[in-house]
């Protein structure tokens, strides 16, 4: 045991001898206190010239601790020490003392605690630290903090002004700030805002700083310079003054990638340019551009071919609405607000030039336009987003519109706006109210026509618009972002009614249940899953989870550690839509998956090439679902419509099918046994 003991006293003094901070281990030995080694730290701090070695200042503490103490410090220093060796405890003491090369005393804090060795045997480890620096630089830091905080604040990325309210004198200006406001004159003690600014004084500036202050970011004109800054009234050095701020453009006014605006900047901006183009007799237009096609063109070129693209048009539409207001609102979405003269012709330029740079492959460019009427003054929030929304609208109608690439905001486009409103104001209370209906649209085995499962699909029976189709407000409820309420209260009410089924003794068919890419991006949706499966007491083998082909190909590594999760407690798992998009044979390789469900695309070509006699979509649906079963996973083919169709399915190898040929999507109290 003592030889333990010792290993683990050796270990300590190694690592104590070698540490470049002053610290000792000391023993209390038959009421004596002996000093088992010292730092390198320690040494170099407490050694007298005399002393070449460690060994020497070992040998003056053990016969002469205190020598180089102030001798009224050292009796109570060595009481305390006493204290700390027979009683235990905290050892603090600050004392004067010589150190190295110093002629006058110096200030050493030292601070110890005891450490127990496993055999029992304690040791003292005391660190020391001379703190006349600290007292130095205490009061060098004082002599210099204004100093210091300038420095500071001229290297801010806030721009920052100090303004007295009595008199509008400029008290503070850092370098950020002189950069935004351009001043006139050059700095000087005494010197006022307007003179800073203008040149000459101008008391209505500072009654402006004060109708803005406290109003958060506000599009103020200093001078002649326009700039978002927030105005706050405070104390500073004991008088009354205002303290300007205005955050760094680069970081919340522009798109890092193109250098245009943003939707902040956009927002600050909209009225001032509104008024100019109406001065003018103009009519002012809101124009939405988005490019289509970006993400497949991202995976074909890469991102980097990508950004490229996304520059030429941010430099296009600043050559073609040059002196406008353009912003790039997020990936490939842009907005302007020009004057109604010539647009088409400018619209037509801009495609041109994106059709060159991308020589005409995948990107689509597509125009939203809508015609501004006269804008309520008290409520810009809300005309800015209905003017954004309405444009938006317009585009969105020419999506799959291969000859159109533009589309005014019209009747048509008001009425699906109308309707985007309803769904929206309304959608909580068509759960609430159970408007939103569960429907099941059958699967068979392809080769028996054996029942062997069903898709539950959701129905909204509104109580003023009837039937309304999932065509009509699943899109809405994506690009709003709810989608995931109306995931989790379909899954609530499938496990809801497949344990009333299962209590009934009316079979177990497993459901087939979707999952939306936003469910992966807000919460656990696997942890959604299990604990409502659990609720309602509805095995994992019951309820298959169908994930979107594009999910998979937007998030593949995150994407497949959810479908392992899912697997590893018996959920099916099956990729639904291959093919409706950008079908990667790479991604039905990296999925651990256990069904692919062929988009119903596959069976529309083959019936289109069928009637001009061609056979190039039915050959690639066979290679599809051979190699999906030469990768060991089954197959579904959506959309079968015709007996025709159920035959080249059971002749390619398909195992499983649904379609209105083989049962429409029907609500539970239509099915008479699952």
């Amino acid at each position: 045991m003592w030889s333990k003991a010792m290993s683990e006293l050796e270990h300590l003094i190694q690592w104590v001898e070698h540490a470049r901070h002053a610290v000792a281990v000391y023993q209390y030995v038959d009421g004596k206190v002996k000093t088992v080694c010292v730092s390198d730290g320690l040494f170099e701090m407490m050694h007298s010239p005399d002393e070449l070695d460690k060994a020497a200042l070992i040998a003056r503490y053990a016969t002469n601790m205190y020598r180089n103490t102030v001798p009224e410090d050292a009796a109570r220093v060595a009481s305390e020490a006493k204290r700390f060796a027979q009683q235990g405890g905290r050892y603090e003491v600050i004392y004067r003392e010589k150190v190295y090369q110093r002629e006058t005393y110096s200030l050493t804090h030292s601070v110890g605690f005891h450490y127990y060795l496993e055999d029992g045997t304690r040791v003292a480890i005391v660190v020391y630290t001379c703190i006349d620096e600290a007292v130095s630089e205490h009061q060098l830091a004082e002599q210099k903090s204004e100093n210091a905080l300038r420095n500071f604040l001229d290297h801010s990325n806030i721009a920052i002004a100090i303004v007295s309210q009595a008199d509008g004198e400029l008290l503070y200006c850092n370098r950020p700030m002189q950069r935004a406001l351009k001043p006139i004159n050059n700095f000087d003690t005494g010197m006022t805002l307007p003179v800073y600014v203008k040149g000459c004084e101008d008391p209505t500036m500072l009654n402006y700083l004060a109708d803005i202050e406290g109003r958060g970011n506000q599009l103020a004109h200093i001078g002649g310079t326009d700039a978002v800054l927030r105005v706050t009234a405070m104390e500073w050095e004991e008088q009354a003054v205002y303290v300007i701020e205005s955050d760094p453009w680069d970081t919340l006014y522009h798109n890092a990638l193109t250098g245009l605006p943003n939707m902040s900047w956009f927002r600050y901006r909209v009225s001032e340019c509104m008024r100019r183009i109406r001065e003018s007799g103009g009519e002012a237009v809101f124009i939405y551009i988005n490019l289509y096609g970006m993400r497949g063109y991202n995976s074909k070129f890469g991102f980097s071919a990508g950004d490229r693209i996304l520059k030429r048009l941010a430099k296009t539409l600043k050559q073609v609405f040059d002196g406008d207001l353009i912003c790039h609102l997020s990936e490939d979405h842009f907005m302007v607000l020009t004057q109604n003269d010539n647009l088409e012709g400018r619209l037509s330029t801009a495609r041109n030039e994106i059709r060159k740079a991308a020589q005409g492959k995948f990107l689509a460019f597509k125009a939203g336009i809508y015609l501004d009427p006269v804008m309520a003054a008290d409520d810009q929030e809300q005309y800015i987003s209905e003017a954004y929304d309405r444009a938006r609208l317009a585009c969105a109608t020419i999506k799959k519109n291969g000859r159109k690439a533009w589309a005014y905001f019209d009747g048509k486009v008001a009425d699906a706006y109308e309707h985007q409103l309803y769904i929206l104001d309304h959608f909580q209370q068509a759960m609430d109210e159970r408007w939103i209906e569960v429907y099941y649209q059958p699967v068979y085995r392809v080769d028996t026509r054996q029942l062997v499962g069903y898709e539950c699909l959701a129905r909204w029976r509104d109580p003023e618009s009837g039937l309304i189709s999932p065509a009509d407000f699943i899109p809405i409820l994506e690009q709003h972002h709810l989608i995931g309420l109306l995931d989790e209260y379909i899954l609530d009410t499938v496990c809801r009614e497949t344990a009333a089924r299962q209590e009934k003794g009316l079979g177990d068919i497993p459901v087939s249940f979707n999952i939306s890419r936003d469910d992966f991006n807000y919460g656990d949706v696997f942890q959604k899953v299990c604990d409502t499966t659990a609720k309602y007491g509805v095995a994992p083998h019951l309820i298959n989870i169908e994930i979107t082909e594009s999910a998979f190909s937007d998030e593949p590594d995150y994407i497949g550690q959810q479908v392992k999760r899912f697997r590893k407690v018996g959920f099916s798992v099956w990729m639904d839509d291959f093919g409706s998009e950008y079908s990667s044979l790479g991604t039905l390789q990296k999925m651990d998956v256990d069904l692919i469900k062929l988009d119903t695309r596959f069976l529309q070509a083959c019936e289109e090439e069928e009637k001009s006699g061609g056979h190039r979509a039915a050959d690639l649906l066979k290679a599809v679902i051979q190699l999906v079963k030469a990768l060991g996973l089954s197959t579904l083919c959506e959309g079968v419509e015709t007996e025709a169709q159920m035959a080249l399915l059971r002749e390619y190898g398909c195992e499983k099918a649904q379609g209105y040929f083989l049962g429409r999507p029907q609500p539970l109290k239509k099915i008479k046994i699952i």
